[in-house]
């Protein structure tokens, strides 16, 4: 195939035809050597604000929706409607009012605007051969965790069973026409190549122990990324072994009770009252393998489900920065902005603290390990991969270790799902693992909330975990046939 050789390569389902005039004919490489194209992963990864996957769990919902009570009772139903009540009925409505998705246009335009030009011009470039090497390890790693996020999102989840037949995502190369639109390869395809990717990146062998700053990629890296796609294949043994070789690397753990990990907010009713609150230092956290540098702005609200199922002491229930903690828990500033009594997570931009809610971390691969053993019988085992995670997380006062008290399958599973939850519930990976469990049928569960009295269900073979293609990508690509409905279907 034909080689675009250009930084302004872009995917063409991203944008409208306008955005290529300025490219630069075919075969010119504006960039030609290690150190310029090394340019190209000087990207800030940062400010995610497409809710969609925080609040599919229905652990989260956005402060930024409007009243709650209004979109539920709208006679025609909304796109927050449709997602809020997971309302699998309307799911041709849902596509159409997705005109646009910012998940989609980023993570594919790593790819084509980053990595695919690195690949495609390293071999040509001049330069140290190391330097070489790196880059083009660390733009194999971004196009492999970019695709893997995507086939999540907008793909139905792995079974190895039908895997060869789903339909999942274009995965683009870097030999890709730009003129051809892409077409979709297979779910078992996606991840078939994001694994070989991550397998070229390990062979090259040139990445760093540690990264040049937690926006590059490091050795832990790859294999991370290999273990996350090969647990969603249900190879357990090839993602043990993955994550294990990532935790070799790097195994740290965040203290979030330690003074090191530990802000002080200030009382809005009261400036000389201060509450603790945990503080995720900016591009400084050790646990992050690669960071996507994401202050909660947008004040997601903690559900009274999600709160029940946190562990008790848990930082993530109680060293979160609330709006409680700024009104003296005297006023709900989620009841006055969405009219539900949820509890709203403050805006933490303006002390240096960010959550890694779509990078790598290496508590990601302590969970891999753990839910392997149980799969194996080795509850021990498990439990202390888990509570080598939670003597970070859980109030020392109240903490009582896995290791010795969980004997039997069931409430190891338990154990393992607690944690995940609470690991994971400010970021898109809490609605990754819950996808991806629901194809194991040891793992999987109907989904329950309860929204102002109404009681809502989300079934784990609902089609609602499969988000649409957005308007702007369907109409550059005919080749996007939505995956979330049949199109072909007669109304």
């Amino acid at each position: 195939m034909k080689k675009i050789f250009t930084i302004l390569t872009a995917c063409l389902m991203l944008a409208s035809c306008a955005e290529f005039t300025d490219l630069k004919p075919k075969g010119m490489n504006l960039l030609s050597t290690a150190d310029e194209l090394e340019l190209l992963l000087n990207v800030e990864y940062s400010d995610y604000y497409q809710f969609d996957m925080y609040y599919m769990t229905g652990d989260l919902m956005s402060s930024t929706m409007g009243m709650i009570p209004n979109i539920l009772t709208q006679p025609t139903p909304s796109r927050n409607s449709i997602l809020l009540t997971w309302d699998d009925t309307n799911l041709k409505r849902f596509a159409e009012l997705t005109t646009s998705d910012t998940d989609y246009t980023r993570l594919f335009g790593y790819v084509g605007k980053i990595a695919n030009p690195i690949l495609s011009s390293v071999e040509f470039a001049t330069g140290d051969e190391a330097k070489k090497k790196q880059i083009q390890a660390e733009a194999l790693c971004l196009r492999a965790w970019a695709e893997f996020l995507l086939v999540n999102k907008f793909a139905a989840a792995y079974n190895p069973a039908t895997a060869e037949t789903t339909p999942g995502i274009p995965y683009l190369m870097e030999d890709w026409d730009i003129s051809i639109p892409p077409e979709k390869w297979t779910v078992k395809q996606v991840y078939d190549q994001i694994v070989k990717d991550c397998d070229d990146a390990i062979n090259l062998n040139a990445l760093p122990e540690k990264n040049i700053n937690q926006m590059r990629w490091s050795k832990a890296c790859p294999y991370a990324i290999k273990a996350l796609a090969l647990m969603a294949m249900q190879d357990f043994d090839g993602a043990e072994a993955a994550a294990k070789e990532s935790l070799k690397i790097n195994s740290a753990v965040a203290d979030y009770w330690s003074d090191e990990y530990t802000e002080q907010i200030m009382c809005f009713m009261n400036p000389q009252l201060f509450y603790p609150a945990v503080l995720r230092p900016m591009m400084n956290c050790p646990e992050d393998l690669f960071h996507t540098a994401t202050e909660i702005k947008f004040m997601p609200m903690r559900t009274t489900e999600c709160e029940a199922q946190l562990e008790a002491g848990h930082a993530a229930l109680d060293r979160m920065p609330t709006d409680g903690m700024r009104y003296m828990y005297v006023m709900s500033q989620a009841q006055m902005s969405c009219g539900v009594n949820y509890t709203m997570i403050w805006d933490m931009s303006g002390c240096g603290s960010s959550w890694n809610m779509y990078g790598l971390k290496t508590t990601q691969q302590m969970l891999i390990v753990a839910e392997c053993e149980i799969r194996k019988g080795n509850f021990a085992e498990a439990m202390g991969y888990l509570d080598d995670i939670r003597q970070g997380r859980i109030n020392p006062e109240i903490y009582a270790p896995l290791k010795g008290n969980v004997n039997t399958k069931e409430a190891a599973v338990a154990a393992l799902k607690q944690t995940a939850l609470g690991e994971n519930v400010y970021s898109i990976y809490n609605f990754i693992e819950r996808k991806r469990w629901n194809q194991l049928d040891d793992m999987k569960e109907t989904l329950k909330k309860n929204i102002l009295g109404t009681e809502f269900t989300l079934a784990p073979d609902s089609k609602m975990w499969i988000f649409p293609f957005p308007g702007n990508a369907v109409d550059n690509n005919p080749n996007l046939k939505q995956n979330s409905y049949d199109e072909d279907a007669t109304e």
